[in-house]
């Protein structure tokens, strides 16, 4: 009997344990699409994060070389794809680059786009930091799609939220706790009463 107390105990504290464990929010791989057309690059410029792919789309009928060259963790990176004409069987008229976070440093890509050997544009990718710590929005506020601000100053609710969520799990364990423990003393009570 008391073998099966000590094993629900450690399925109580097992569970109370997973429920207090903080949760990471990460930010999964996003792609980004620049198209490049006949007179631009659209977008011509870019905020992405640490393990994000940008694909550039060659939309016109003849080659385009990118390259780049940037310090990275274990050197120099330099970069260099030919993207065809367009094509819309295969996917020789794209190039993809892969930004890992094990090799990329946030920094500002400048990727230069030529034709026929001559420079014939530059996109500025801005590569930020993913450091998995996004819990609220960014500082500063953020602009909603109908042009309305949420401000800044919006981090007090979340710390309230999660105090709330803490007490709430706290709680519920204290509760189950007790439940477990009278429904163990009276079937202690009920076994003790059998034997007399």
């Amino acid at each position: 009997m008391r073998w099966k107390l000590m094993r629900v105990r450690i399925a109580l504290v097992m569970v109370a344990v997973l429920l207090m464990a903080p949760t990471a929010s990460a930010h999964g791989a996003n792609t980004f699409a620049f198209i490049m057309r006949n007179n631009s690059v659209q977008p011509d410029e870019a905020s992405v994060q640490q393990n994000d792919t940008l694909i550039f789309y060659n939309v016109v009928d003849r080659n385009r070389t990118l390259t780049f060259s940037t310090e990275g963790k274990n050197g120099t990176i330099d970069w260099e794809c030919e993207a065809g004409p367009s094509n819309s069987i295969t996917t020789d008229d794209e190039c993809r680059v892969w930004l890992d976070p094990e090799y990329y440093y946030p920094t500002i890509l400048e990727i230069q786009i030529s034709n026929n050997g001559t420079l014939w544009h530059i996109v500025n990718v801005t590569i930020l930091l993913d450091n998995h710590t996004e819990n609220g929005p960014p500082e500063g506020g953020f602009t909603l799609p109908g042009g309305g601000q949420e401000p800044s100053d919006s981090s007090d609710g979340i710390e309230l939220q999660n105090i709330l969520l803490v007490g709430a799990i706290l709680s519920f364990t204290a509760a189950a706790c007790i439940w477990i423990m009278r429904n163990n003393f009276r079937k202690d009570s009920n076994n003790i009463a059998k034997e007399e």
